[in-house]
């Protein structure tokens, strides 16, 4: 679950233009990466 440098970098632009929202947005794209990952790493566990 680490990121690149480049979505870093991204990140930080985006945090930048509009506080409140973009952390709001990155938190909820977090979460539903994380959900998915997890999802996967289960799928591929029992496959």
């Amino acid at each position: 679950m680490f990121m690149t440098s480049d979505e870093i970098q991204a990140v930080s632009n985006m945090i930048s233009y509009h506080p409140p929202i973009m952390i709001g947005t990155l938190c909820i794209f977090m979460y539903i990466r994380g959900k998915i990952l997890e999802n996967s790493k289960k799928a591929s566990t029992i496959n």
